[in-house]
C-alpha cells in the first residue's frame, strides 16, 4: 500500500475507511483478532491500527464467511509480513490480488482528509463546526438521523449539500461523546406537535369560556 506517511487510525477512523461498524472493529480487538497499538493523548490512550490491520479488515468483509478461524488468523499474520508496496499476497495455494483493495483504502483516506480539511475542529470546550460557519457539525449529524437532506437545507439555508454530506461523514469518522443531539430540528418538532392536534383549541369561543364542573 504505498502512501506517503504511515497509517495509524484510531478505531472510528478505521471504521469509516474499510466501511465497517465500530462494533464489529472494536470486537475484532478486543477479542485479539487484530492488534492495536496504544496512543498518549494527553491523560487518555487511543488505540490506533496500523496498515495490516486496515487492510485485513477491508479484505475480511468479502472472505470473512469463506475462512475458519485459522484462516483468518494465518491471513493476518501474512499482511502483517506484507510490505506495503507489495499488493500480491500468497496465502498457501490461495493468491490475492490487493490491488483493488489498497486503492479503494487510499480513496478512502482521501475522502477523509478531505472531509478533515472541511472542518473546524474546534477548541476543547466547543464542538467541531463546518468550516467557514458557525454550525456545529454534530447537530446537523444529529438531525440526518430523523430529518431527509432536503429538510435539513430548508432549517439551514445557507449550507450546500456538500456541507451536509461532510457533516454526516465527520461524525462517522469521529462520533460525538456523551448524548447526541436531536434527531429533528425545534422548528420540525413543533410543526410535528401542531399537526398532532396538542395546541389545538376549542372552535365555539363562548363554549371554551363556559366552565365545566367536575364530574
Amino acid at each position: 500500500m504505498a502512501t506517503a506517511a504511515p497509517i495509524s487510525l484510531t478505531l472510528s477512523e478505521a471504521s469509516y475507511v474499510v466501511d465497517q461498524s465500530s462494533a464489529v472493529i472494536n470486537k475484532a480487538v478486543d477479542r485479539g483478532v487484530i492488534r492495536a497499538t496504544l496512543q498518549r493523548r494527553g491523560k487518555s490512550k487511543l488505540r490506533k491500527l496500523g496498515p495490516a490491520e486496515i487492510r485485513f479488515l477491508k479484505l475480511i468483509g468479502d472472505l470473512d464467511r469463506d475462512l475458519t478461524p485459522q484462516g483468518r488468523r494465518k491471513l493476518y499474520q501474512a499482511l502483517r509480513r506484507l510490505p506495503t508496496t507489495t499488493h500480491r499476497l500468497a496465502l498457501g495455494p490461495l493468491e490475492l490480488n490487493l490491488n483493488d483493495v489498497d486503492r479503494q483504502i487510499q480513496d478512502r483516506l482521501r475522502r477523509l482528509e478531505a472531509i478533515r480539511a472541511t472542518v473546524d475542529p474546534g477548541t476543547a470546550e466547543g464542538d467541531p463546526v463546518i468550516r467557514g460557519t458557525s454550525v456545529p457539525v454534530y447537530v446537523i449529524a444529529g438531525l440526518a438521523r430523523g430529518q431527509t437532506g432536503e429538510e435539513i437545507l430548508e432549517d439551514y439555508p445557507s449550507l450546500t449539500r456538500e456541507q451536509v454530506e461532510v457533516a454526516i461523514e465527520y461524525a462517522k469518522a469521529y462520533p460525538k461523546a456523551g448524548r447526541p443531539y436531536p434527531a429533528r430540528s425545534f422548528k420540525r418538532m413543533v410543526g410535528d406537535l401542531a399537526e398532532a392536534g396538542v395546541w389545538d383549541v376549542e372552535s365555539d369561543p363562548e363554549e371554551a369560556m363556559t366552565p365545566r364542573l367536575m364530574p
